[in-house]
Protein backbone atom coordinates (compact mmCIF):
# COMPACT_ATOMS: atom_id res chain seq x y z
CA UNK A 1 0.00 0.00 0.00
CA UNK A 2 1.16 3.56 -0.82
CA UNK A 3 1.09 6.52 0.64
CA UNK A 4 0.45 9.85 -1.74
CA UNK A 5 0.55 13.50 -0.44
CA UNK A 6 -0.08 16.86 -2.01
CA UNK A 7 -0.36 19.89 -0.41
CA UNK A 8 0.28 23.56 1.12
CA UNK A 9 0.96 23.38 4.87
CA UNK A 10 1.76 26.31 7.65
CA UNK A 11 -0.11 27.95 9.96
CA UNK A 12 -3.89 28.59 9.70
CA UNK A 13 -2.95 32.34 8.90
CA UNK A 14 -0.90 31.22 5.77
CA UNK A 15 -3.51 29.26 4.60
CA UNK A 16 -6.69 31.35 4.73
CA UNK A 17 -5.99 33.64 1.80
CA UNK A 18 -6.01 30.33 -0.33
CA UNK A 19 -9.30 29.22 1.46
CA UNK A 20 -10.63 31.95 0.51
CA UNK A 21 -10.06 32.55 -3.12
CA UNK A 22 -10.36 29.37 -4.10
CA UNK A 23 -13.77 27.30 -2.87
CA UNK A 24 -11.77 23.57 -4.03
CA UNK A 25 -9.65 24.21 -1.53
CA UNK A 26 -10.39 22.58 1.94
CA UNK A 27 -8.70 23.31 5.33
CA UNK A 28 -7.75 20.61 7.76
CA UNK A 29 -6.44 21.31 10.50
CA UNK A 30 -3.47 18.98 12.07
CA UNK A 31 -2.44 20.47 15.28
CA UNK A 32 -3.34 23.41 17.25
CA UNK A 33 -0.67 25.39 15.34
CA UNK A 34 -0.18 23.51 11.81
CA UNK A 35 -2.84 23.12 9.31
CA UNK A 36 -2.79 21.96 5.68
CA UNK A 37 -5.10 22.38 2.23
CA UNK A 38 -4.38 19.01 0.08
CA UNK A 39 -3.80 19.65 -3.38
CA UNK A 40 -6.60 17.78 -5.21
CA UNK A 41 -6.70 17.66 -9.05
CA UNK A 42 -9.58 19.92 -8.71
CA UNK A 43 -7.64 22.80 -6.61
CA UNK A 44 -4.58 22.03 -8.95
CA UNK A 45 -6.96 22.75 -12.34
CA UNK A 46 -9.06 25.76 -9.95
CA UNK A 47 -6.03 27.53 -9.07
CA UNK A 48 -3.82 27.08 -12.73
CA UNK A 49 -6.73 27.60 -14.67
CA UNK A 50 -5.51 25.59 -17.66
CA UNK A 51 -2.26 27.79 -18.15
CA UNK A 52 0.72 26.19 -19.30
CA UNK A 53 3.53 26.84 -17.22
CA UNK A 54 6.68 25.13 -16.23
CA UNK A 55 7.14 22.57 -13.29
CA UNK A 56 9.53 23.47 -10.63
CA UNK A 57 12.65 21.17 -9.99
CA UNK A 58 10.88 17.58 -9.69
CA UNK A 59 7.51 18.41 -8.57
CA UNK A 60 4.63 17.13 -9.66
CA UNK A 61 1.73 19.80 -8.89
CA UNK A 62 4.00 22.63 -8.45
CA UNK A 63 4.28 25.08 -11.55
CA UNK A 64 5.63 28.47 -12.00
CA UNK A 65 2.65 29.70 -12.48
CA UNK A 66 0.88 27.84 -9.16
CA UNK A 67 3.94 29.30 -7.09
CA UNK A 68 3.45 32.87 -8.60
CA UNK A 69 -0.48 33.24 -7.76
CA UNK A 70 0.54 31.35 -3.70
CA UNK A 71 3.23 33.94 -3.30
CA UNK A 72 0.75 37.07 -4.14
CA UNK A 73 -1.75 35.60 -1.83
CA UNK A 74 0.12 34.63 1.28
CA UNK A 75 2.69 38.20 0.36
CA UNK A 76 5.16 37.85 3.30
CA UNK A 77 3.82 34.96 5.18
CA UNK A 78 5.61 31.40 5.99
CA UNK A 79 4.18 28.21 3.84
CA UNK A 80 5.29 25.58 2.91
CA UNK A 81 4.35 22.94 0.10
CA UNK A 82 5.09 19.12 -0.10
CA UNK A 83 4.71 16.29 -2.39
CA UNK A 84 5.19 12.83 -0.59
CA UNK A 85 5.14 9.40 -2.39
CA UNK A 86 5.79 6.03 -0.76
CA UNK A 87 4.69 2.52 -1.85
CA UNK A 88 6.50 -0.85 -0.25
CA UNK A 89 8.91 1.45 2.03
CA UNK A 90 10.63 3.22 -0.66
CA UNK A 91 10.04 7.08 -1.59
CA UNK A 92 10.31 10.03 0.02
CA UNK A 93 9.52 13.83 0.24
CA UNK A 94 9.99 16.91 -1.79
CA UNK A 95 8.57 20.31 -0.49
CA UNK A 96 9.64 23.67 -0.17
CA UNK A 97 8.64 26.62 2.03
CA UNK A 98 7.80 30.06 1.10
CA UNK A 99 8.41 33.44 2.81
CA UNK A 100 8.54 37.21 2.63
CA UNK A 101 7.36 36.47 -1.19
CA UNK A 102 10.20 34.14 -1.91
CA UNK A 103 11.52 30.44 -1.47
CA UNK A 104 13.31 30.57 1.46
CA UNK A 105 13.96 26.75 1.63
CA UNK A 106 13.94 23.65 -1.41
CA UNK A 107 14.33 20.13 -0.04
CA UNK A 108 15.62 17.36 -2.31
CA UNK A 109 13.68 14.52 -2.40
CA UNK A 110 14.50 12.36 0.33
CA UNK A 111 12.53 10.58 3.55
CA UNK A 112 13.82 13.47 5.88
CA UNK A 113 12.74 16.02 3.99
CA UNK A 114 9.35 16.20 5.11
CA UNK A 115 10.30 16.42 8.58
CA UNK A 116 12.89 19.20 8.22
CA UNK A 117 9.98 21.27 6.52
CA UNK A 118 8.37 20.65 9.62
CA UNK A 119 10.86 21.82 11.87
CA UNK A 120 11.09 24.54 9.86
CA UNK A 121 7.33 25.57 10.81
CA UNK A 122 7.64 25.18 14.74
CA UNK A 123 6.64 21.25 14.93
CA UNK A 124 8.32 19.84 17.73
CA UNK A 125 8.45 15.89 17.29
CA UNK A 126 6.86 13.83 20.62
CA UNK A 127 7.76 10.98 21.91
CA UNK A 128 9.04 8.05 19.61
CA UNK A 129 7.32 9.83 16.33
CA UNK A 130 9.02 12.32 14.37
CA UNK A 131 7.50 15.46 13.18
CA UNK A 132 5.17 13.60 10.39
CA UNK A 133 3.48 11.36 12.84
CA UNK A 134 3.31 13.93 15.58
CA UNK A 135 0.77 15.83 13.42
CA UNK A 136 -0.64 12.95 12.01
CA UNK A 137 0.35 13.43 8.48
CA UNK A 138 -0.02 9.39 8.72
CA UNK A 139 -3.60 9.10 9.07
CA UNK A 140 -4.25 8.90 5.59
CA UNK A 141 -2.47 7.38 2.53
CA UNK A 142 -4.11 9.42 -0.51
CA UNK A 143 -4.18 12.88 -0.61
CA UNK A 144 -7.92 12.99 -1.27
CA UNK A 145 -9.02 10.64 1.71
CA UNK A 146 -8.26 14.29 3.97
CA UNK A 147 -11.15 15.91 2.35
CA UNK A 148 -13.48 12.73 2.47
Amino acid sequence: MGHFLKAFIGNKESLIPIREKYDSSRLIELSDKISMIPMTDELFDDINQLETSSEISSFEFLTENIERKTLELIGTKKLAYIESEFFGGQGGHIGLIWENRERCFMGDFKKSTMNEILKRLGVIRTGLKDEFETIGLDRHRQTEDWIE
